[in-house]
């Protein structure tokens, strides 16, 4: 099903749910009773014990929250993930201990031959990759990842309190580089860095009048 929709271009998403545990997918139709017409073949739709439901989702109302251009087709080249993000440090077991036990990241890989280390928030997310430099690189690679410890890596964390990272940073005596501070889009932003200068962004979405949060719209380069 997933490959006749996504051959004819009506596949937008798909994936997991947790809560309840079962499948999501997006496609595209005119309105409910095409979107019907369409997953009426769907050998998923009559499984015992499960439930089973399509709505209707306007995106000009309520907003996409994904990309709705159609994909292009399978095996053109396109993007399909961000696997991870490298940070060089310059002591990775120090490194690792203070990402793990300060930041609450999940030590996804650790090879101690190749000294390979890769940690995540969990399973499905986006990894950090901390690389420590080696001689045996040579030059100019030793060289040019040694010039990149320390630096703003661009990289934002979204964090449920800035206030209470903001504290559990200064209890590992952590270095905040710019404290909590209310943005003109709503939300609040901190910036703090690792043990050896590489700085990062926090953030926390500004709250709905019903409870619960907006989207977040850091302004790039500002901090913001």
């Amino acid at each position: 099903m997933l490959a006749e929709l996504e051959r004819v271009g009506r596949l937008v998403a798909h994936g997991p749910l947790t809560d309840p545990t079962g499948d999501l997918l997006l496609l595209r139709a005119y309105d409910l009773a095409e979107a019907r017409r369409v997953m009426r073949t769907d050998p998923f739709a009559n499984l015992p014990g499960s439930a089973y439901d399509i709505v209707a989702w306007n995106p000009t109302t309520l907003g996409s929250g994904v990309n709705l251009d159609p994909p292009p087709s399978r095996g053109s080249g396109r993007l399909t993930q961000l696997q991870r993000v490298a940070v060089v440090v310059r002591d990775q077991g120090a490194a690792l201990a203070w990402y793990r036990d300060v930041l609450g990241l999940t030590v996804r890989v650790h090879e101690t031959e190749s000294g390979y280390v890769e940690l995540a928030l969990g399973k499905g997310a986006a990894a950090l990759s901390l690389v420590a430099p080696r001689a045996e690189w040579g030059e100019p690679y030793r060289t040019e990842a040694e010039a990149r410890i320390g630096i703003r890596t661009g990289i934002a964390f979204e964090t449920d309190s800035v206030a209470a990272l903001a504290a559990r940073l200064e209890h590992a005596r952590a270095r905040v580089t710019q404290p909590p501070e209310v943005q003109p889009w709503g939300g609040v932003t901190l910036r703090f860095a690792d043990p050896d200068g590489n700085e990062f962004l926090a953030f926390e979405k500004p709250p709905l009048a019903g409870g619960g949060r907006r989207a977040a719209r850091p302004v790039p380069g500002k901090g913001k």
